[in-house]
């Protein structure tokens, strides 16, 4: 049924018009996603083992209350739902067929769950027709990472390490983990959300006096987190950004205050201000030039090597192994660190075209909102947020957590916004 039909059947249902009730519902569902936008963060804050966090909860009510308010979208990406259900198409072939054939179904129904939920439900629940709901939608998800980024630099000076409480928020090599328990996911999450940042900042929803210091606490957390992905994510975004919505007046100025900071840092600064972990990790490796010496390249890099190989030996295209079969067989019993090549061997190609075609989604929002020549703020806000999901792909496994897909949805639904609004202003 289209978009259209929906609305004329729920409004025959209530009478021609949405009912009180309807519209408290309305109201409480509103409420139930913003608390399930805020907690997403949170992916420590669980039921149990399994991956079903406190948000994947109020995820769940807020579908529920879409379905019985007949608010849900037939076509929430508008021309571009279809791409994205082909996507997961293909990425749920090339997991559950190799999963069939090499006997681990069960697992593979286990992966395309979690996939499911965070690339289908969330971008049925997510982007939203109203241009004020998107706003708060990535306002609320902002709001919760800065909060984070401030406990955790507060608990890094303040507490620091605390031995024997396992994965705290200061690992015990003193890099910042917030409460996300891991420093290198602590500066991915911060590189992927800033764009959200740049976008409030730069149209003017969130003022200098408010930008600049959520921009200084997440630079601040990232370098804490002495992560060399992190850190080259976070750098990607900014230079990216810039270079999407600069004048050359914007260049300029750009160009005299990054050497005021360049040259005062030279003048009165010293690296011994940095965190040490961040010293030996990240600057011992760009002074040197010798990668190896960059955190954990060296176990990562054998991982990388193990999943080549096994491609080769197994001659591996279209179909792969199956679900978590690369830590089955690594020498190291860990998936690789690599989305890409981690598809590729437990997915098949039909898998790693199916998850790249979620960006292709990207590329054609981006697409249209040059052709019809609208907000450039809103387009490098999608650029961005494409690019760094890419990289930091380059550093992960499975991506099927829902602080991945969050921000790629939220910029999204901003770019959506922005293409709808353009279009309305030129009918």
């Amino acid at each position: 049924m289209s978009e259209t039909g929906m609305r004329t059947a729920h409004q025959l249902h209530f009478g021609g018009q949405p009912s009180r009730t309807n519209l408290h519902l309305a109201a409480i569902e509103r409420a139930v996603v913003y608390t399930a936008v805020f907690l997403a963060p949170y992916a420590t804050l669980r039921f149990s083992e399994l991956f079903f966090t406190f948000s994947d909860f109020f995820f769940c009510l807020s579908l529920f209350l879409l379905l019985i308010t007949g608010r849900i979208r037939s076509r929430p990406l508008e021309g571009a739902t279809s791409v994205w259900l082909v996507a997961f198409i293909l990425l749920f072939l090339g997991i559950m067929l190799g999963s069939l054939f090499n006997g681990s179904p069960q697992r593979g129904l286990i992966v395309m769950g979690q996939y499911l939920f965070a690339y289908m439900i969330l971008m049925i629940i997510l982007i939203r027709d109203d241009q004020r709901e998107a706003y708060r939608l990535a306002g609320i998800f902002l709001a919760s990472v800065i909060l984070i980024d401030i406990h955790g630099i507060i608990t890094f000076y303040t507490v620091g390490y605390v031995p024997g409480e396992g994965k705290g928020i200061v690992t015990g090599g003193k890099r910042l983990a917030t409460v996300l328990r891991n420093p290198n996911l602590a500066a991915a999450m911060n590189a992927l959300t800033l764009p959200i940042l740049l976008f409030f900042w730069s149209t003017g929803r969130a003022k200098s006096y408010l930008a600049i210091p959520a921009l200084a606490i997440i630079i601040v957390t990232v370098v804490l987190t002495s992560s060399n992905s992190g850190l080259f994510s976070t750098a990607l975004c900014l230079a990216v950004f810039i270079a999407l919505v600069s004048t050359p007046r914007l260049l300029l100025r750009l160009a005299l205050g990054l050497s005021i900071v360049v040259g005062g840092a030279a003048l009165f600064g010293s690296k011994e201000m940095l965190p040490k972990t961040f010293q030996t990790r990240v600057l011992g490796a760009l002074s040197s030039g010798d990668i190896s010496e960059a955190g954990t390249f060296l176990s990562r890099a054998a991982l990388m090597e193990e999943a080549l190989h096994i491609i080769s030996e197994e001659q591996i295209k279209i179909i792969g192994l199956g679900a978590d079969q690369f830590r089955e067989r690594s020498v190291q019993s860990a998936p690789v660190h690599n989305l890409y090549l981690l598809l590729w061997v437990e997915g098949g190609l039909l898998a790693l075209i199916g998850w790249l075609l979620f960006s292709g989604v990207g590329v054609l929002l981006s697409l249209a909102i040059l052709r019809v020549r609208g907000d450039k703020r809103a387009l490098a806000a999608v650029i961005t947020t494409i690019l760094v999901f890419l990289v930091i792909a380059l550093f992960n496994p499975h991506m099927y957590a829902r602080y991945w897909t969050m921000p790629v949805l939220l910029c999204f639904g901003l770019g959506l916004t922005q293409l709808r609004g353009t279009a309305r202003g030129r009918g």
